[in-house]
């Protein structure tokens, strides 16, 4: 018998809608909401002892008191599987699974299961993910494929609660994370890519064993239109940030980005601006902070009249960043300069 604890939002444990999504880390007894549902696709092979669930907007506003309480429920009950989620593409949710999961993993050395949609933004959180106790399953985007994977969940918690040894990623299903493993092999290194490079030359069907990041082909955007004065945004990924680090970046795999409002400043000064990041020495960014945010050059030309510049810039370290993570930044800060009416953006790099 497989002990299973599944930790759930307000939502899917039945407690309430977006009405109830600030109520605290609880727990019921057994399966209650979608732990039903697990418990029927685990059958007589595995046991949901304990229902833990949270609200949405409680754990991304009480991030470590609700993770410290939802490990003291999981390590309390001492289960042999930790399933969270599925979160389909529920964007909060899904981050919230994936943290979930990671913490109760290092924390306690317990083997954890979530799932959802490949688009939602916790699946970059989970590429970033290394411990290699965590599984994240794909799924439909919404809540119409839930016996669907509460299924394919069950069968995967069942063969890791009795110990079976999981694969590849390729192989078993789950997302992978471009996490390798050294495995002997019968054959030596030049016949098995010889043997791959026949095959693409015969275009028949092979698989990599170094899977490489395919990257988009974008459009440039129209020029701005000549006469107007554009409102222009400056987005960087030196670092640079008010001093002290207020929203403590990282300096390196940073997983978000923030904004800082400049309306009302000249320059920046050394002493008030400091570089968080992992990639360069920030020691010269320390003293002359426009290395990686020119605001003494963008004030000189706003005064010619040419443009406006908008009153905050966007800043994210960029030392190490996961490609998947960097795109949905991106995305993130493309939806707020689309409704902020920005007309043009100054891309600093270092």
């Amino acid at each position: 018998m497989v002990n299973v604890i599944h930790i759930i939002n307000q939502f899917f444990a039945g407690v309430g809608g977006e009405d109830k999504a600030g109520i605290a880390v609880g727990v019921a007894e057994g399966a209650t909401g979608a732990a039903r549902g697990l418990q029927m696709a685990l059958g007589e092979q595995g046991r949901v002892v304990a229902t833990v669930y949270y609200g949405d907007n409680y754990f991304h506003e009480h991030r470590e008191e609700a993770k410290a309480q939802i490990l003291k429920e999981v390590g309390s009950r001492k289960p042999d599987v930790v399933v969270a989620g599925p979160a389909f593409n529920s964007g909060r949710y899904g981050v919230s699974c994936v943290e979930i999961s990671n913490c109760v993993a290092e924390g306690l050395g317990i083997s954890c299961v979530t799932a959802m949609h490949e688009e939602n933004p916790g699946v970059g959180f989970y590429r970033e993910c290394r411990n290699l106790k965590v599984f994240l399953l794909p799924t439909r985007e919404t809540a119409a494929g839930m016996n669907e994977a509460l299924g394919a969940i069950a069968r995967f918690t069942l063969r890791l609660g009795s110990g079976e040894e999981i694969g590849p990623a390729q192989e078993e299903g789950y997302i992978p994370r471009g996490i390798r493993r050294l495995e002997r092999s019968d054959r030596p290194g030049v016949e098995r890519a010889i043997e791959m490079l026949l095959k693409r030359l015969r275009n028949e069907p092979f698989a990599t064993e170094v899977p490489i990041q395919a990257w988009d082909q974008v459009v440039p955007a129209a020029p701005l239109s000549p006469g107007k004065k554009a409102n222009v945004a400056v987005i960087t990924t030196s670092g640079v940030v008010p001093w002290g680090n207020p929203d403590r970046f990282k300096t390196y795999r940073n997983t978000f980005w923030r904004k800082y409002n400049i309306a009302e400043v000249k320059a920046l000064e050394a002493g008030k601006w400091e570089a968080v990041h992992g990639g360069y020495n920030v020691n010269f960014m320390n003293q002359n902070p426009h290395y990686g945010m020119p605001l003494d050059a963008l004030r000189s030309l706003e005064a010619e009249g040419e443009f406006r510049l908008y009153h905050s810039y966007y800043v994210v370290p960029g030392n190490q960043g996961s490609p998947s993570v960097m795109m949905r930044i991106g995305q993130e800060i493309a939806a707020d300069l689309k409704k902020e009416q920005i007309d043009g953006v100054l891309l600093v790099a270092t």
